[in-house]
């Protein structure tokens, strides 16, 4: 048998519908901004913390939080070394110890986490820090940091 055709409208619908998503996620603008900006306390909407030194060094807990459960992150305590990505010639990049400034931050756990992938996106004209796991997608995990009051 023969199915019957989707309606006009759907058929826009469940054509238009994905990339409504993909231009939602693709529209959050990275603003780059310098260490002394990153440095300090920054708290997310679950209880998720990260704390940030002038001396690359971080502590964060709460990593395990709902959203960010997929990322198989800790949840208890845990420490390591963060820095902003930096891009390299051959399409690549990685977590520079010596950059001044950018718009991505790499996470270096201490102890090393299996699975545990999570990047910064610095959005909001450096107010926020976006978790993801994917670098096309800045706000990808949807948990939000700001600076704790």
């Amino acid at each position: 048998m023969f199915k019957t055709p989707l309606k006009p409208a759907r058929w826009i619908g469940t054509a238009v519908a994905p990339l409504l998503l993909l231009t939602a996620c693709a529209t959050e603008e990275t603003a780059k901004v310098s260490v002394d900006r990153v440095v300090g306390n920054w708290e997310g909407p679950n209880g998720e913390k990260l704390s940030f030194s002038a001396d690359r060094k971080f502590a964060a807990s709460g990593l395990d939080s709902k959203k960010l459960a997929e990322t198989d992150c800790p949840g208890d305590e845990s420490a390591g070394s963060w820095g902003f990505m930096v891009d390299e010639d051959n399409g690549s990049s990685f977590r520079s110890a010596t950059a001044k400034s950018g718009s991505w931050i790499g996470l270096g756990f201490e102890r090393q986490y299996f699975g545990c992938i999570l990047e910064l996106a610095v959005v909001d004209g450096g107010d926020t820090l976006c978790a993801t796991n994917d670098p096309d997608v800045p706000c990808g995990l949807d948990v939000r940091f700001t600076r704790e009051k």
